[in-house]
């Protein structure tokens, strides 16, 4: 096969020949034409020209005769020797330029009478010598008149015949012109056609393949790489054919590579998934449950791969439910440390406690696929936990006698009871009865966390108002305030006895929270306290300009013994954890806003009375 250069080269090689046909078409036309109008001109324009000479040369001679009659023989021999020229130049003509059957015949008839009346009129004329000119009358009258007449009849006849030819030779012009301009416009139409024809073919046979061509690389976009680009060619869309099933073979076996590696991945994802300890959960943007492990399956039971099930139609757990919402509808995180993620499932006839963490699910286009959710196994941690409080419980209580019993004796020391003490021992019992002091706090602060995690202190509720709650811690620290250097003010409260709450446990809160502002704001700084009237809730801030939590200790100071670096020693670091475990009691909310060398706002919420009624 040609090359498509090759191909396009000859394709318009035949175009260029296409058109030099149709106008050597047109140029053959234009001579027809022209010949035929030269034939109107050169032929028997010409005889009408000789014929009217010979009519004219023939008057002439006429009037040669009159001449002679009035005796004037020079002239009329003059007139009628030059009258005999024209009409021999003019019948000399029109002899070479008749062209019908009607003019030959007149012209052969005027050749032969133009020979008697030639004879004639020399005998009518002296031409040699003759001297009279009456018998040379009579016979002009008698024989050469009627000849001449005869020779002007026939000259008229050529004419006529001559313009009847003109008329005619016009119309057969007309007609081959008429005929030479339906051929051209034939043949200029039939060119067009065909040379449309071989176009659309070129195009067709071009463009076809490129088409085709077109057609396979969307193919290969769409990811079908099963398909042959054209069928084979040796041009240069050949060549290309060639090329693109060429990349779609080396794509098929990328592909395949690929798959085998995807495959192998997805068995190793498969397997490390279902190999982990803690239960597993995935689900779609529909939250229907796509996969769930060994652990999971323990849990809840198995799961058919198809159709997928509703997760709530599998998992009955609340908070899990709505932990997977959360994460599809709101796209968030849930992964909290406190008891609000933890979540015990009965395994058997034992209850294990889980931490529920669930993320959102999203594909490499940033779109929501669906969620995962991870139960870590923390019924250890429980235990440990219980194992602690428990201990701490029984560690405090037993401490507590021997601890009150040397708060005793170092009073009665202090008192005198074992005689008078002097300046050093003094001293040293005062140091003493501070430190017993401060371990009887701390192990009234470890029995009220233990009685907090074990529920054994829950808050005993009355109806009071925001100003009751805030009035005795702030009576009650005003004085250190005032010592220290910094003012202790209140802010505006809601009216009204609107609260239901444990007086006393919320008066801890705002004194652990008040106290804690004073020690950590420098002199000249101020502590406020206000509170506010939302949507269900009261919200009360106790607001410092301290030196304020570094971000990383902000989540951590509400946990137990948690304490900030560098910031000024006050306790054993449960003061906050306390008062975290009340508020919670209380349904509320504790929390903390800080910034480094501006102080912090602890804040905390109650429900009004209507929602604990």
């Amino acid at each position: 096969m040609r090359s498509l250069r090759s191909q396009l080269i000859l394709s318009h090689l035949f175009l260029v020949l296409l058109m030099v046909f149709v106008m050597s078409g047109a140029s053959v036309t234009f001579f027809t034409i022209t010949q035929s109008v030269n034939r109107v001109l050169q032929g028997n324009f010409r005889t009408v020209l000789a014929a009217q000479e010979m009519n004219a040369s023939l008057q002439e001679q006429e009037t040669a005769f009159a001449l002679l009659a009035n005796g004037d023989l020079p002239e009329a021999r003059a007139t009628y020797e030059r009258a005999t020229k024209v009409f021999e130049s003019a019948f000399k003509t029109a002899r070479q330029t008749a062209t019908t059957q009607d003019q030959r015949a007149s012209v052969e008839e005027i050749s032969r009478v133009y020979l008697v009346t030639k004879l004639q009129a020399t005998q009518v004329l002296p031409a040699l010598g003759m001297t009279s000119t009456m018998s040379s009358l009579e016979m002009f009258k008698n024989r050469l008149r009627p000849e001449l007449q005869r020779m002007r009849d026939l000259s008229q006849k050529l004419l006529a015949a001559s313009r009847l030819a003109i008329i005619q030779d016009n119309e057969l012009a007309r007609q081959s012109a008429q005929t030479a301009f339906w051929k051209s416009v034939g043949i200029t139409f039939a060119s067009m056609a065909f040379a449309g024809l071989i176009a659309t073919m070129m195009i067709r046979r071009i463009l076809t393949p490129l088409a085709a061509l077109a057609r396979h690389a969307e193919r290969i976009a769409e990811g079908d790489l099963s398909q042959h680009g054209l069928k084979p060619r040796s041009d240069e869309i050949g060549a290309l054919a060639d090329s693109f099933n060429e990349m779609a073979a080396k794509l098929a076996e990328v592909r395949k590579s690929e798959v085998r590696k995807m495959r192998r991945l997805e068995k190793i994802s498969e397997a490390a998934i279902s190999s982990l300890y803690d239960p597993l959960i995935v689900t779609d943007a529909q939250r229907r449950i796509i996969k769930l492990n060994k652990a999971a399956e323990v849990l809840f039971g198995p799961v058919p791969e198809s159709p997928r099930k509703p997760v709530h139609e599998h998992i009955s757990d609340r908070r899990i439910l709505r932990a997977i919402d959360n994460a599809i509808s709101d796209q968030k995180v849930s992964a909290g440390e406190d008891d609000s993620s933890h979540v015990q499932i009965k395994v058997g006839d034992d209850h294990k406690t889980y931490r529920l963490r669930v993320t959102p699910m999203r594909g490499e286009d940033g779109n929501l696929v669906g969620s995962v959710t991870v139960l870590e196994d923390i019924t250890y941690l429980k235990v440990l936990d219980q194992m602690k409080s428990e201990f701490i419980g029984v560690a405090s209580h037993e401490l507590r006698t021997p601890v009150t019993s040397l708060i005793l004796s170092a009073q009665l020391l202090r008192e005198g009871a074992a005689g008078p003490l002097n300046p050093s021992q003094t001293q040293v019992v005062e140091a003493q009865q501070q430190d017993l002091d401060r371990l009887e706090k701390l192990m009234r602060d470890l029995l009220d966390v233990t009685k907090l995690e074990a529920g054994m202190s829950p808050p005993r509720l009355e109806s009071v108002s925001a100003e009751e709650l805030v009035a005795y811690p702030v009576k009650n620290l005003k004085p250190q305030a005032e010592k220290k250097g910094v003012r202790l003010t209140v802010g505006s409260l809601p009216e009204g006895n609107i609260l239901k709450a444990d007086k006393v446990q919320i008066g801890r809160v705002l004194t652990n929270l008040i106290a804690n502002a004073i020690r950590h704001t420098p002199e000249g700084g101020e502590v406020r306290v206000r509170a506010e009237l939302g949507e269900n809730v009261v919200t009360f801030a106790v607001e410092d300009t301290g030196e304020g939590i570094p971000e990383k200790y902000r989540e951590r100071v509400f946990e137990r013994f948690v304490q900030v670096p560098g910031a000024t020693q006050g306790g054993a670091g449960l003061g906050l954890s306390i008062a975290n475990g009340i508020v919670k009691a209380h349904s509320g909310e504790i929390k903390v806003e800080s910034e480094i060398g501006k102080g912090s706002i602890f804040s905390f919420t109650l429900p009004l009375s209507a929602l604990l009624s």
